[in-house]
């Protein structure tokens, strides 16, 4: 419960930059609406713009991937980065102003300039925001995100040259934060302050192992956030013809996960998240989706899908922040390949929702079929994940039979303290005292991965290191060490 002490309320600036992410269609509906006139040049410049960021995320997380992600915190990067961010929005606002200026070209140009910028900056502010766990970036991330929908619900009920000069403004201080930050180096979490950065060649690793990496640590979050975009990006939907969905599911999912950071419990908060809570509000779901169409249950369902998507692209945005925080990716691969996905799976959306099947009418029924199968998919993985752990001694699950979780809080000090005494005297690097005090604890391989957001193989290799350096060959060996202390 740190928040109170670690927030800064300098990252609230961080809603500025949301409410103007133009690959979240929420924040450009303003435009399509109040400068509706070259509508037919929109196409050009969504999909120019979703392409391109779709392009430079992955290459982004490739070059992270093989080589650093250093580059993305250079501040050339970032300030050049904010300048085509805010160019690519005057372009894209004259394309559509102007008839007599606006052309495929100048749609495409907008396209270009937003869609490259974009990518950079989301991996600016990712870094920075990297400061809080997953437990500080579930409440904080909530209430940003609740924050920037109801900008967006005003803004596009505004006229829209009052909303264009608060767009503008809302547009600099989004891109201004990350360029001072990056020219005063304060870029937090860079690849440098990772762990065994000085072993290049270890740290780094193939694109395709690292995301494999990655995919065991949030997997489930991250196809969320992907399902979310294919949704958002088939067809619009508005509640009472005044709010879009996306809006009121970012709203009231807000409001919904703010409660998670307050939840007290001995085991990971990752896991209770999806393997238990959210699994739950996919059933209920699933059983208002099976009632007779026209019904009251089936209409509820309707609505309550887009308030479980926008609690699932929160939690995602908070698991990925917990990720960053981990420290075993750098910020770049994380949010270079979320941004390069969510942009690639939009574009998919968007292709799929121009065809006859997902049209008028058909659309609903085949929204259904997706949504369901996600659904589904949320129920099977914590099943499948059971079934796979039935080979795990228990005590890989759950504390040793003698830790804190049953001794006290005193007894938890006493244990922490002598591990902490043990790391310093042994040399242990900050991830192994951490990884230690988990182990002095009675914690298992699986445990400390899924509280540290972290991979098991990466706990494993802490695991090891730690055994060598204390002079030990077993988990017996180590807690008979702590307990000696």
């Amino acid at each position: 419960m740190r928040l109170s002490s670690d927030f800064k309320l300098e990252s609230l600036l961080f809603v500025a930059f949301f409410v103007t992410i133009p690959i979240y269609s929420p924040n450009i509906v303003m435009f399509r609406d109040g400068l509706g006139g070259n509508e037919t040049l929109m196409p050009f410049f969504v999909g120019a713009m979703l392409t391109t960021a779709t392009l430079v995320g992955i290459l982004f997380a490739w070059l992270a991937a093989r080589r650093s992600g250093n580059f993305a915190f250079d501040k050339r990067v970032v300030i050049a980065s904010a300048l085509a961010y805010l160019m690519g929005f005057v372009l894209f606002v004259a394309t559509l102003a102007f008839p007599d200026f606006g052309s495929p070209f100048t749609a495409v140009g907008a396209g270009l300039l937003l869609g490259a910028s974009t990518v950079e900056l989301c991996i600016a502010w990712g870094a920075y925001l990297a400061m809080y766990d997953l437990r500080q970036a579930l409440l904080a991330l909530a209430m940003m995100v609740g924050m920037g929908s109801v900008i967006e619900l005003l803004l596009s009920t505004t006229a829209i040259q009052v909303g264009l000069v608060v767009f503008a403004v809302l547009a600099l201080v989004g891109v201004a934060f990350p360029c001072v930050q990056a020219v005063q180096g304060n870029m937090v979490f860079p690849d440098i302050h990772i762990e065994h950065a000085s072993k290049p060649a270890k740290r780094q690793g193939s694109f395709r192992l690292s995301v494999l990496r990655m995919t065991q640590v949030l997997g489930v979050p991250f196809v969320g956030l992907l399902v979310f975009a294919f949704i958002m990006g088939v067809r619009k939907f508005m509640i009472f013809d005044v709010i879009y969905v996306e809006t009121f599911g970012g709203i009231i999912g807000a409001i919904l996960v703010s409660p998670l950071f307050f939840v007290r419990s001995s085991r990971p908060l990752l896991p209770l998240i999806y393997q238990v809570l959210v699994p739950l509000f996919a059933l209920v779901l699933i059983v208002c989706n099976s009632f007779s169409e026209g019904s009251v249950p089936l209409w509820f369902a309707a609505w309550l899908s887009y308030v479980f998507y926008g609690v699932v692209s929160v939690l995602a945005l908070a698991s990925l922040c917990g990720m960053a925080h981990a420290r075993e990716f750098s910020a770049t691969l994380i949010y270079g390949l979320t941004v390069g996905c969510f942009s690639a799976i939009s574009l998919l959306g968007i292709v799929c929702g121009s065809t006859p099947l997902f049209q008028d009418a058909s659309s609903g029924p085949i929204l259904l079929v997706v949504s369901t199968c996600y659904f589904a998919f949320l129920i099977a993985v914590p099943l499948v994940s059971a079934w796979k752990r039935q080979g795990i001694e228990t005590d890989d699950l759950k504390p040793y039979e003698a830790g804190v979780e049953q001794d006290g809080d005193a007894v938890g000090v006493s244990i922490a303290k002598r591990c902490d005494d043990m790391a310093v005297s042994h040399g242990l690097s900050p991830r192994e005292t951490e990884i230690l005090g988990y182990l002095g604890r009675g914690h298992g391989v699986v445990f400390i991965a899924k509280t540290l957001v972290i991979s098991e193989s990466t706990v494993r290799t802490h695991v090891k290191s730690i055994y060598k350096k204390l002079g030990v060959n077993s988990r017996e060996e180590l807690l008979g060490r702590v307990n000696a202390e």
